[in-house]
């Protein structure tokens, strides 16, 4: 009785909360469409080039990087400083003669200049792993809203869950598509694989809260679903926040001092924990309870 005292009564202003993450959705729509993103190389093709030099890393020659390859007619990208003495230059696709030219000039005037990598991905290839990533997310998506639908035996759950995905991953692409805008970040492959981490955080706290309703629902079949569902919510969103505040202190921690090359991979997980830890009480739980009400009302009304 206590706690049910103390509770927040999420559900009861559940229409507010799906006016903000509808109004949120449409946004970041707006944002992506408007900004666009800056698809990196994985996507569109190019090269990579790692490289080595401590005297030019004692004399920060990122601007002397960029400017050989351009004297050489080579579109550069983005020239980094991945190291204490490396550096990461990505250029359009480049053939194994324009790189050699492009050394023999850097070892002129940097002689303990040295390669770690060159690799080139060609247009096609990008294109290929743009439509595969395409693929993958509406499969996961599918096979997620099969999954919770048959675990907790109702669409409605599987629906919600799939919606609350759909909200995480656009706040992440509306985020990057800023940071891209701003800084010229780049959606590569590591910024996937920092995305779909997230979704999966996110819908194992859905599922979570959702067992926990399911719980509650078998030991008080009679109960109210709106008062279980908040039960639920506030049963389990201490957990839900510990962890993810954990996460984002460690993940901020690995931003600040794990090097540029994962920088952006680290804040997209940022981006997507919070935007996770967010989207599974205030967006998942109360459409639940949404639609339970819609498809009672529509019961009724064939009754009647």
């Amino acid at each position: 009785m206590v706690m049910e005292e103390r509770m927040f009564d999420i559900i009861k202003r559940k229409n507010l909360f799906l006016m903000i993450g509808s109004i949120t959705v449409a946004l970041c729509i707006a944002t992506i469409a408007v900004l666009g993103l800056n698809a990196g190389i994985d996507f569109t093709g190019g090269s990579i080039v790692d490289v080595q030099s401590e005297t030019c890393a004692q004399d920060n020659c990122e601007d002397f990087l960029r400017s050989v390859f351009l004297d050489k007619g080579i579109e550069v990208h983005s020239v980094v400083k991945s190291g204490e003495n490396d550096f990461q230059v990505k250029t359009k696709a480049i053939t194994q003669e324009q790189w050699t030219d492009v050394k023999s000039k850097l070892s002129e005037e940097y002689p303990d200049f040295t390669e770690q990598s060159f690799e080139t991905i060609g247009p096609t290839l990008g294109q290929e792993l743009l439509r595969k990533t395409a693929v993958a997310i509406f499969v996961a998506s599918v096979l997620l809203l099969i999954y919770i639908a048959w675990r907790f035996e109702e669409r409605i759950y599987g629906v919600a869950a799939v919606v609350a995905m759909i909200h995480d991953i656009l706040v992440i692409l509306a985020t990057f598509a800023i940071f891209g805008k701003l800084w010229d970040v780049e959606i590569d492959v590591m910024f996937v694989t920092a995305a779909l981490t997230s979704i999966a955080f996110s819908v194992h706290d859905t599922i979570v809260l959702y067992d926990r309703v399911r719980e509650t629902l078998r030991r008080n079949p009679k109960s109210d679903f709106p008062h279980v569902v908040n039960l639920g919510i506030n049963s389990t969103i201490v957990r839900s926040l510990s962890t993810s505040l954990t996460i984002v202190l460690v993940l901020t921690a690995l931003m600040l001092l794990g090097g540029e090359n994962i920088r952006w991979f680290v804040a997209a997980l940022i981006v997507g924990t919070l935007t996770g830890v967010y989207s599974s009480p205030f967006i998942a739980a109360p459409l639940v309870v949404f639609l339970k009400e819609k498809m009672g009302k529509k019961k009724g009304l064939l009754k009647g």
